[in-house]
């Protein structure tokens, strides 16, 4: 929806949302709707075969960004509440969908990545912030003198880290930082690999992006 062309496809559509009562409310809501339910909890299944991931926050839950999806099932949603209340309309064709910011996307797949169950999140993570602001004029409008460390091809990087700031809570840009630094800690970026020290410049310069604002308040 945002334009990033990543080098895999996804069957599944992710649903976030908040709603008193989680997902309980929203399973009564779809399943009225015509979907069909699925043996995972948060798992729905459209009329032609297509597949919606619920991720179904409770304003009265805390903390807002742990899903209970089941019992004994939580899923941990760090950015999510705040891609549901800053939401992009994108239009397709006919229809506007409201769209998590890309930005804050980047954000939830760093966290996830940091977790080490989903090796595609690092990648999708990367592709999106070197496509980062590519048009307009706010690459060209740092001030690489006084910014060393960036280069253009990173700048994109540097300017989703701050829009993710402006619109998350001091909690949640925590998160996304402890969950870089578990990243920049890991062997991920190493020279041995292919993508490894492109992929660390671009981290790095999104963890710098949040620091700037965090440092400026």
């Amino acid at each position: 929806m945002h334009g990033i062309r990543l080098a895999r496809t996804t069957r599944d559509l992710d649903l976030a949302v908040t709603a008193d009562g989680g997902l309980d409310t929203v399973r009564t809501i779809l399943l009225n709707a015509g979907l069909t339910a699925t043996g995972i909890p948060h798992r729905f299944r459209t009329e032609d075969g297509g597949e919606i991931d619920v991720l179904a926050m409770d304003p009265a839950h805390e903390p807002l960004h742990e899903i209970l999806v089941a019992d004994d099932h939580r899923i941990w949603g760090v950015g999510l509440a705040e891609a549901v209340d800053h939401s992009v309309g994108i239009r397709l064709e006919e229809h506007s969908f409201p769209v998590a910011p890309l930005s804050l996307l980047i954000a939830t797949k760093l966290w996830t990545a940091a977790l080490g169950t989903r090796a595609h999140d690092l990648a999708d993570a990367c592709v999106a912030m070197e496509s980062y602001e590519l048009l307009g004029t706010r690459r060209f409008d740092i001030d690489y003198t006084q910014q060393r460390d960036l280069t253009f091809e990173t700048a994109g990087a540097f300017l989703a880290g701050l829009d993710a700031a402006s619109l998350a809570t001091a909690v949640t840009r925590a998160s996304i930082v402890d969950a870089i630094d578990v990243l920049l800690a890991s062997d991920l970026f190493s020279d041995r690999l292919a993508d490894g020290p492109r992929q660390g410049d671009l981290v790095r310069a999104y963890r710098k992006g949040i620091r700037s604002v965090e440092e400026s308040r």
